[in-house]
């Protein structure tokens, strides 16, 4: 057997590559100056990830390694996600602020909930290149995100700014009011940006090449009077957008390359698409199109593909679409766009009848970029519309049941389905449910996590007994049901319950949740509500919150936080 110290560096450095961090420091750190050294060579290029790790590694990493590691790390990643809950905070509580990290350029967080703290880390990075915020909620007024848009807008060296949020409800995104003269590359989605302050971001940010934004439009049309030269690249999804507006807008970008854009409800066909190209972006070379609307007969579907056939869009760019629709489906929605589909998300009720500008009807019907994928289907059994539509690299599929040979036939070919969201309609019986829930998941063998979603259940809780090796995440919030004491039980016993390492479940007593813990061996995080909880500070029961009678009945192995966001969940963090 070859010893591994005999590999060459760059292989070495290249196995780093595909283990997690932790196990990277855990497995090789300080078993020689060699691999010591391979190590800091490693995290000056590759990002040094948190987010997948289990409680006790965290400590033991923040305890025994970071203290010699910290001044090669050039990018970090953290997250309070429902698999690493509270996360952030207690890498800080434990001393870890990020002036300690003096290399420090890239910095990820998921899913934060306190925007007190993302307020002061940023002031602890001065030196931040790259900032990416992914599913962050921030319960806060409306001065605090303008503040925190400035805190952004105010780092010296910053270049790329990634920020995918929400707000409590009422609370909107606000235009910084100070210069950011470094910022190139800027997203902001998850919070619709008012299409009013988009020339207003531009100037703030005058060294813009690339903008991503989720658009809140207005009723009125908007005047924009100002050019922004530096813009080269934008991906903006528009709802209930004026023509004009779009245009408006797209005219102050002269000098655009590349333009990705989503639209709903907007009016737009290929003939006045074609003039506004013309006329106001003559430098564009990639186009990537997607309209959902409403059509109501016929002739007007008719009418909207021919405005995609002139010879701008067939020869002279080449920019072939695809439309599809539901006859079945009351909504009269159709769907238009570019080919190749360059979209993350789809939503698709088959069968479909579906038309393309393509010489050849079936190019492309290969939908590579796909990762989310919604499925309806009115088809019970056979189908031939969009039947010979793929999927290839699904991550995610939402189902309403009942399932058919189609929905079948495509996640046969799933091997990387890594989530399902099921879907049972109020009429169809258990037995039946099951017996279809599990048919799904004989073809998902590979599947991470469950998610039950709108499903009620008359008789016993049957569906424990699926069978299923691959899941480790399972969501029982969507059911309709509190679980009692035997149902925990009977849970706990199961191989689902076996499995489990991260459970969502509503309980119908506090103490369930103390049994969960101590049975469920391979628990890692758990979110949880007891329905004695309804998130304020009495209770019928005892007259403690829940959180703090948690923290007096549960081991010190776990973390236990009210989640900020949803007030009646507790989320707990749990070490093996």
């Amino acid at each position: 057997m070859m010893s591994l110290e005999l590999l060459a560096n760059e292989l070495l450095l290249e196995i780093f590559g595909y283990l997690p961090s932790v196990h990277v420091l855990q497995a090789f750190y300080r078993l020689n100056t060699r691999f010591d050294q391979l190590i800091h060579v490693h995290f000056q290029t590759s990002r040094f990830d948190f987010r997948a790790a289990t409680r006790r590694d965290f400590y033991n990493v923040c305890l025994t390694y970071f203290p010699y590691i910290k001044d090669h790390l050039v990018s970090l990643g953290l997250s309070d996600d429902d698999e690493t809950p509270n996360q952030i905070e207690l890498f800080r509580s434990n001393g870890w602020t990020l002036d300690r990290f003096p290399h420090l350029r890239s910095l990820s967080f998921d899913h934060l909930r306190s925007s007190e703290i993302i307020g002061d880390i940023l002031v602890e990075c001065p030196q931040l290149v790259r900032l990416s915020l992914t599913g962050c909620y921030f319960a806060c007024t409306q001065k605090e995100i303008l503040h925190f848009m400035n805190i952004v807008w105010r780092l010296p060296k910053l270049i790329y700014c990634y920020l995918n949020m929400d707000f409590k409800h009422g609370s909107q995104i606000l235009s910084p009011t100070i210069f950011s003269a470094t910022i190139e590359h800027l997203t902001i989605i998850g919070v619709s940006y008012p299409a009013g302050q988009v020339i207003n971001l531009c100037e703030h940010t005058p060294r813009l090449r690339y903008l991503a934004l989720d658009l809140s439009c207005p009723t009125a049309n908007i005047e924009f009077h100002t050019t922004i030269p530096l813009i080269t690249e934008v991906n903006f999804i528009v709802i209930g957008a004026q023509h004009a507006f779009i245009e408006n807008l797209l005219r102050c970008m002269p000098n655009l390359c590349q333009l990705k854009i989503e639209t709903c409800y907007v009016d737009m066909n290929g003939y006045e698409w074609e003039q506004l190209i013309r006329k106001y972006l003559p430098k564009l070379k990639h186009l990537q199109l997607k309209m959902r609307s409403h059509v109501m007969n016929e002739k007007y579907r008719k009418e909207l593909f021919n405005s995609f056939q002139t010879p701008f869009w067939v020869k002279e760019h080449q920019w072939f679409i695809r439309y599809h629709y539901n006859q079945d489906h009351n909504a009269n929605m159709v769907c238009v766009y570019t080919l190749p589909y360059n979209f993350s998300t789809l939503d698709i009720h088959f069968p479909v009848v579906y038309k393309s500008t393509c010489l050849n009807e079936k190019d492309h019907l290969s939908y590579e970029y796909v990762r989310n994928l919604s499925y309806h289907s009115s088809a019970v059994n056979e189908m031939t519309g969009g039947s010979d539509f793929e999927f290839p690299n699904i991550n995610n599929l939402s189902v309403n049941l009942p399932i058919n040979d189609h929905l079948l036939s495509l996640v046969r070919k799933l091997d990387q389905l890594y989530s399902l969201k099921i879907t049972r309609p109020s009429n169809m019986s258990d037995e039946e449910a099951r017996n279809q829930l599990q048919t799904l998941l004989d073809h998902t063998p590979h599947l991470y996590y469950l998610k039950f979603h709108s499903w009620s259940q008359t008789t016993q809780q049957r569906w424990i007994r699926i069978v299923n090796q691959s899941i480790r995440k399972l969501n029982l919030l969507g059911y309709n049901h509190w679980f009692t004491e035997q149902d925990c039980v009977e849970l706990s016993q199961s191989l689902l319950g076996t499995n489990c390492e991260v459970l969502y479940i509503k309980v119908e007593k506090r103490n369930d949740i103390c049994y969960l813990i101590e049975t469920m061996r391979r628990l890692r995080a758990l979110i949880v509500r007891s329905k004695d909880d309804d998130g304020s500070n009495l209770w019928t029961t005892d007259n403690l919150q829940l959180d703090l009678w948690l923290r007096q009945y549960l081991p010190p192995r776990c973390s236990i936080k009210r989640d900020s966001r949803y007030v009646h969940h507790v989320r707990i963090w749990i070490d093996l």
